[in-house]
């Protein structure tokens, strides 16, 4: 065999090989869905155990305990006032932060919607400048000392005209630094328990994610839901999400009832929209992974459940 013909034998099997393979190229192309996960920063080991309980129980999760496989985390805060707190947020920056940086995991903070509408204005509007300097103060104030990934919105309210301007205000001078049309990397997330919605479809552009808090529902009202933000969003935006029982808590979602096959967890992770692949999903009060309703105590998880969803939406 010549040289020039062993050159042109190869480069033909390789042209083969990669026309003979063409769903494992793809497969390769496709991210899997990731997991996205809310931590109760009150519930911290760091915290007093009555940041935000009148239980007993001291504290016994740190948040680098969240499994690898969680692709974003939610420092989600509330403490009573009076609180002393300031060891979580030395903890969050020292360690919680370079950790799971470390691992690929992003980082972010979520605040509720009422943060976007309360902007400082000397007009009868806020001015374009006034709404920069406000998107500015709030990455300085959420995201900048502890070096976070984005901003998570909560919108759960019922706004009037004049708050509607204003938070679509800030959320389109919050996109010049953070989510798609920034080209920062930073995250900027729109979470909701809300079919499609005005303030929404003003601000889809601007945001990575839709996080749908879908606790206690069915596939079928999934389905009705997605069909309202499809004509905002792609599919790959789109993340369900289902709630673990809080300690107190008298929302019986009933989420995370065994088996886990029957379970809605697991319905919605192999879910998908009828036009394409969801984004993820995501879990709220990590913590309490395992927990059944009505059980109150304070104690480790092995994060089972959201392990078992992680590798269920990847096969």
């Amino acid at each position: 065999m010549s040289k020039s013909f062993k050159v042109l034998f190869v480069a033909t099997l390789l042209l083969l090989g990669s026309n003979l393979l063409p769903d494992s190229a793809n497969a390769q192309a496709q991210p899997d869905p990731i997991m996205m996960a809310y931590y109760r920063t009150w519930r911290d080991v760091t915290m007093p155990h009555d940041a935000n309980s009148n239980l007993p129980d001291e504290n016994v999760t740190a948040m680098t305990d969240i499994p690898e496989g969680v692709d974003i985390v939610s420092v989600f805060h509330y403490v009573n006032p009076g609180t002393d707190q300031q060891k979580f947020w030395d903890t969050l920056k020292d360690t919680y932060v370079p950790t799971l940086h470390a691992r690929g995991t992003r980082v972010i903070r979520t605040i509720d919607i009422r943060e976007l509408w309360n902007v400082p204005h000397t007009g009868t509007k806020p001015t374009l400048a006034e709404y920069d300097s406000y998107a500015q103060q709030l990455i300085d104030t959420y995201l900048t000392p502890w070096d976070l990934d984005g901003l998570d919105i909560d919108m759960e309210s019922t706004l009037t005209a004049t708050q509607e301007e204003m938070a679509a205000g800030t959320f389109k001078a919050l996109s010049n630094k953070l989510g798609p049309l920034s080209n920062t990397g930073k995250l900027l997330i729109y979470d909701t328990n809300k079919d499609n919605h005005s303030l929404f479809k003003k601000v889809a552009p601007y945001c990575d994610y839709l996080f749908l808090q879908a606790y206690g529902r069915s596939t079928t009202s999934l389905d009705r839901t997605w069909d309202t933000y499809k004509i905002s969003i792609n599919t790959k935006q789109f993340l369900p999400g289902i709630s673990f029982p809080e300690e107190q808590d008298r929302n019986r979602w009933n989420d995370t009832i065994d088996p886990y096959e029957t379970s809605r967890a697991y319905s919605y992770a192999v879910w998908n929209p009828k036009d394409g692949q969801k984004g993820g999903m995501f879990v709220y009060a990590i913590d309490r992974d395992g927990k059944l309703f009505g059980d109150d105590t304070i104690t480790k998880t092995d994060f089972s459940w959201t392990k078992r969803l992680i590798n269920t939406m990847k096969n």
